[in-house]
């Protein structure tokens, strides 16, 4: 057996070799964690897409060194959903509208919601105005953009294979969008992620804003003014 056959020396050049792995590895993380959180300070980054496929790799330690520090639970889910938007952009915005989806979670709806589950799709809004999810599909209507109600991740990812969409916009929190996001890609489908602004799993909220900058890419600005002016959002012309 090998262990037989190698000796103390052997031994004790194999232990400094994976200490020397863990030492590099170490510093790796940290220099890419230093990177990310001086990213998520200042918006700019000049390696997007290496920096998306490090935090894809290093996700799990890097969250643990997060907490470590007892940095903001969710830092590393925002840088990440900071750089597939950044990295995937230009590839969402060429698709057309009709070929796009929005993924809403569950959570969104109104705790009288009258809406009930289908196995096949989720959620079917009423329309009840009860939450915003009624406004958000009378816009996907007019935009001729499938909208699905779902509850829960594994649900999303069905979706996406059985619809296999262009592009697909994900809403969530910060938690859930990093797997949805995560399944877009691994389906090689353009995603644009829109993170809810309040947390409890009960009558979440989004930002018409952030969901309009996204749903919107690509559309030329006379109709987007029209569309922000409805939802009496603000909108900057490019």
């Amino acid at each position: 057996m090998l262990i037989n056959i190698l000796t103390e020396a052997d031994f004790e050049l194999l232990g400094k070799f994976l200490m020397a792995l863990i030492i590099a590895f170490v510093i790796i993380l940290t220099l890419v964690f230093i990177a990310l959180i001086r990213f998520m300070k200042k918006e700019d980054f000049r390696y997007p897409n290496l920096f998306l496929a490090l935090v894809q790799v290093l996700y799990n330690p890097l969250t643990a060194l997060a907490d470590l520090f007892n940095i903001e639970p969710d830092v590393i889910d925002r840088i990440f959903l900071k750089l597939n938007n950044s990295v995937t952009y230009n590839d969402f915005a060429a698709t057309d509208l009709s070929d796009r989806i929005i993924l809403l979670p569950q959570c969104m709806r109104n705790v009288d919601c009258p809406a009930k589950l289908n196995p096949l799709d989720g959620f079917h809004c009423k329309a009840c105005k009860k939450c915003q999810i009624g406004s958000i599909k009378s816009l996907c209507d007019d935009l001729d953009m499938k909208l699905f109600i779902v509850p829960g991740g594994s649900f999303a990812k069905r979706i996406l294979k059985i619809h296999r969409p262009k592009a697909v916009i994900g809403v969530a929190c910060f938690n859930e969008l990093y797997e949805g996001l995560l399944n877009a890609s691994l389906f090689k489908i353009p995603s644009q992620g829109v993170n809810l602004i309040n947390d409890g799993c009960v009558a979440t909220q989004l930002d018409y804003n952030q969901l309009l900058d996204v749903v919107l890419a690509g559309v030329d600005d006379v109709r987007k003014l029209k569309i922000y002016e409805a939802f009496e959002c603000h909108y900057t012309q490019s």
